[in-house]
C-alpha cells in the first residue's frame, strides 16, 4: 500500500508510519495528515519510451497514483541497447556466434 504524509513526501510505506507510530498496522487510523494513495495500472509505453511515476493527484477526493510517459534519453537508450551493441562489435572484431555465446555464458575468459 502507498501513502503520502502530511509534508507531501511520497511515496511512503507502512514502515514510514511505524517509525512515528510503532504499533501501527493496516486498518488503524492513519496519523494526522497522512493519506492512502490508490494505486493505478502502470501504462505500457510505446517504442523508445518509459512510463514514470509522477506525484499523486486527487481524483474525486481520493489521492491517486499517476504516471507520465516520456521519451527515453540518449543515455537510457544506450544502456538498453548495450548488450546488442556489444554483441555486434564482437562479431565485427571477428568472433564467431559460438564464441560470442560462450562469452555471454561466461565459459571463455
Amino acid at each position: 500500500m502507498l501513502y503520502i504524509n502530511a509534508d507531501n513526501e511520497y511515496p511512503r510505506h507502512i514502515g514510514d508510519i511505524q517509525l512515528i507510530s510503532p504499533n501501527f498496522v493496516d486498518g488503524n487510523t492513519l496519523p494526522v495528515g497522512w493519506q492512502v494513495v490508490t494505486e493505478t495500472t502502470r501504462p505500457i509505453p510505446g517504442k523508445d519510451k518509459l512510463s514514470v511515476e509522477a506525484f499523486p493527484v486527487e481524483v474525486d477526493g481520493v489521492m491517486t497514483q499517476s504516471w507520465t510517459v516520456r521519451k527515453m534519453t540518449a543515455d537510457e537508450l544506450a544502456r538498453r541497447d548495450a548488450p546488442a551493441n556489444a554483441r555486434a562489435k564482437l562479431i565485427e572484431l571477428g568472433l564467431t556466434e559460438l564464441e560470442v555465446n560462450a562469452l555471454v555464458a561466461g565459459l571463455v575468459r
